[in-house]
């Protein structure tokens, strides 16, 4: 079963997928992330008019990459459970008709951004400016246009304002019930 985990930067998509991965048998992560192209679209911010490299654009991942280790995944037998993790990918057409159940998780965008800014200076070593800034000149479009309307794809919608809650057990038992039709 091929299980597609998708929403706004600082959802909370990656750690679902942890968490489903920790609890489901057979289970691996592919993180459309790993995909990113070297040379991305350019988007021109509608805030200041200038050109920023586009981390937000289904165009800027490498789908043919992504499906190509999807399918090469769906053929192992030692797998039961392949969790695809990427912010837009419900957006990609020939990424989104290979996954089985698609999760798409919220949280308010006080939330995300918090999260968003946290993970960004661990991880990436950016400061606080360089993530506000680009968030507002460009993310946030982005986001609008993309990765919140692609949630119209999604088989349930799963809150994570505070935390999972009860949600990872019970996605669990119905993609196990999954499994076993």
């Amino acid at each position: 079963i091929v299980i597609g985990i998708s929403g706004p930067s600082g959802s909370g998509k990656s750690t679902l997928s942890a968490m489903l991965a920790e609890t489901l048998p057979n289970s691996v992560i592919v993180n459309a992330d790993k995909y990113y192209k070297k040379e991305l679209p350019v988007i021109v911010s509608p805030l200041d008019g200038k050109e920023y490299p586009d981390w937000n654009h289904p165009t800027s991942i490498d789908a043919a990459g992504m499906c190509a280790e999807l399918d090469e995944l769906c053929t192992r037998e030692d797998l039961d459970f392949i969790i695809a993790d990427g912010a837009f990918i419900f957006c990609i057409d020939e990424v989104r008709v290979r996954l089985d159940y698609k999760i798409f998780v919220w949280a308010e965008i006080e939330t995300r951004i918090y999260r968003r800014i946290c993970r960004n200076i661990t991880l990436k070593g950016q400061t606080p400016e360089f993530i506000g800034g680009y968030y507002l000149a460009c993310g946030r479009y982005r986001e609008a246009e993309y990765s919140v309307p692609s949630q119209k794809w999604a088989d349930v919608i799963v809150n994570n304002e505070r935390d999972f809650g009860e949600m990872p057990q019970i996605l669990t038992e119905k993609l196990l019930s999954m499994r076993q039709n």
